[in-house]
């Protein structure tokens, strides 16, 4: 991606997709990270552009980055994640800095100014209202913010869940049925030990329940017809737990956890694939209908340029589109395609 300006290597981080259209988040965080002993704030140290790259999957070829801000005193963090709107928009989060939201069709850009730093991941409310995870300011809880599509603070709640610990909520998930929540959150300790915690809220983001410490739960979403998919972790064990309305429909084992993997995105296609993209380029194909389902685990390959020594590249989401599977890679802007596994198109197991 050239013309953002500035010196930093921008790479390919979230993303979501919208009529075959890929946006991904453009940053410099791991690269600055790496290269500053480790510091999180690395990024800030020089000016960068708040922009979204693009992937024209029809064509197979990079449309312009969308720019929301362009290099300067004030735009020194880059874009984490994006949504893409069913009302035109692709908003975002940087952050340190502001959300926002871009029109592909105009470049039109806005700013949310007045929601303050430290929004993290996006997900979508049967509302039509955004739900971001706020994960930590100043030292504070984080927790979860709902935000109308103009940028208006609708409610917002700080999630605690340990004693002498803070509380950085990550992820997000919105059942479009019920309208409940469920987070993931980093738990940060005063020595900067990590643990895990998840939690199940309520539409007015009253706490229902602290989930099981036992099971980490590395990553949920749901599709608009109400299913939820939800990758744990049960003593290095991967499983992922479908349902709706609260009741279980599917269980499927994905097998033993690779060290330092993380199942970072989950999508699902039209036709009811979930693509669940875990850091290492493993992506698990999940078709579930009727009773029964089909499980297919492809490795992407990455580029040979991604490969050299000092390269930090992470994959962060993955689409099934038009019998292909796409995934964002932190390596540049680096998009990998792969052809949808064979197993997809054999009789599915029951289940069982």
């Amino acid at each position: 991606m050239l013309g953002l300006g500035g010196g930093e290597r921008y790479s390919a981080w979230f993303a979501d997709e919208r009529d075959g259209v890929i946006y991904f988040g453009l940053s410099p965080f791991w690269t600055e990270l790496h290269a500053h002993g480790g510091d999180p704030k690395a990024d800030l140290l020089e000016p960068s552009a708040h922009a979204i790259g693009r992937f024209d999957t029809e064509r197979n070829e990079f449309l312009a980055p969308l720019i929301a801000r362009k290099p300067g005193d004030d735009s020194r963090s880059s874009v984490w994640d994006v949504l893409a709107h069913p009302n035109g928009w692709i908003y975002y989060t940087t952050y340190f800095e502001e959300m926002g939201r871009v029109r592909p069709g105009t470049g039109e850009a806005e700013h949310f100014d007045d929601l303050g730093p430290g929004l993290n991941e996006i997900a979508l409310g049967p509302d039509q209202n955004l739900y971001v995870t706020r994960y930590g300011a100043g030292g504070n809880d984080g927790g979860v913010a709902v935000i109308s599509p103009e940028g208006e603070r609708v409610r917002e709640v700080s999630l605690h869940a340990r004693r002498g610990a803070q509380t950085a909520a990550k992820s997000i998930a919105v059942d479009p049925h019920s309208g409940e929540i469920w987070v993931n959150a980093d738990v940060v300790a005063p020595d900067k030990t990590v643990s895990f915690a998840a939690f199940h809220l309520a539409p007015d983001l009253r706490v229902l329940e602290q989930l099981d410490p036992a099971v980490e739960l590395m990553f949920m979403a749901f599709d608009a017809g109400g299913r939820g998919f939800f990758v744990e972790d049960r003593a290095g064990r991967l499983d992922l737990r479908v349902t709706r309305d609260g009741a279980e429909l599917l269980r499927v084992d994905l097998g033993p956890r690779a060290p330092h993997d993380f199942a970072q995105d989950i999508h699902v296609a039209p036709d009811g694939t979930a693509a669940i993209a875990f850091w290492s380029g493993r992506v698990d194909l999940v078709r579930q209908q009727d009773g029964n389902f089909t499980h297919a685990e492809l490795e992407l390959e990455k580029p040979e340029q991604c490969k050299g020594e000092g390269e930090t590249p992470l994959f962060y989401s993955a689409f099934v589109i038009r019998g292909s599977v796409y995934a964002t890679l932190y390596c540049d802007a680096a998009i990998v395609r792969e052809p949808l596994p064979a197993q997809l198109q054999s009789a599915p197991q029951r289940v069982r």
